[in-house]
């Protein structure tokens, strides 16, 4: 072995070993229950309410119509009698004929699926109207 090989591997080896590092010792966080109070967050009381929403919760909305792409699911397709279009997912699925009439508990969808034309709403509750 040369002597410049010799030397990168002593020194390698002293780098991992940490032998030889100079500096003082890293410092220890104190134990558990012991934190000074000042280091604590101080927590306020709000001055007003939020501007923005402060939980996921949606407003469901009842959207009565006729089925116009049955199946058996997850996907479908609902118009309105005004016409409009939505297109429902259901996650479990169930059998729907096209021409059902039927009122649907929806909430705006936040999947990135595709279920054919219309508004993308998910099922919350679904009847079958007479």
């Amino acid at each position: 072995m040369t002597i410049s090989r010799f030397l990168a591997l002593a020194t390698a080896l002293t780098f991992l070993s940490g032998c030889g590092a100079a500096g003082p010792e890293p410092a220890q966080a104190p134990p558990r229950g012991e934190e000074s109070a000042s280091a604590l967050p101080t927590l306020t009381a709000p001055t007003a309410p939020p501007s923005e929403p402060t939980d996921d919760t949606k407003a469901t909305t009842t959207i009565v119509g006729t089925v116009n792409r049955g199946g058996n699911g997850p996907c479908y397709g609902l118009v309105t009698d005004d016409g409009v279009q939505y297109a429902l997912y259901e996650a479990k699925g169930r059998a729907l004929t096209k021409g059902l009439r039927i009122s649907v508990d929806a909430v705006a969808s936040r999947l990135r699926i595709d279920c054919g034309t219309g508004t993308l709403v998910e099922v919350k509750a679904l009847a079958p109207l007479r």
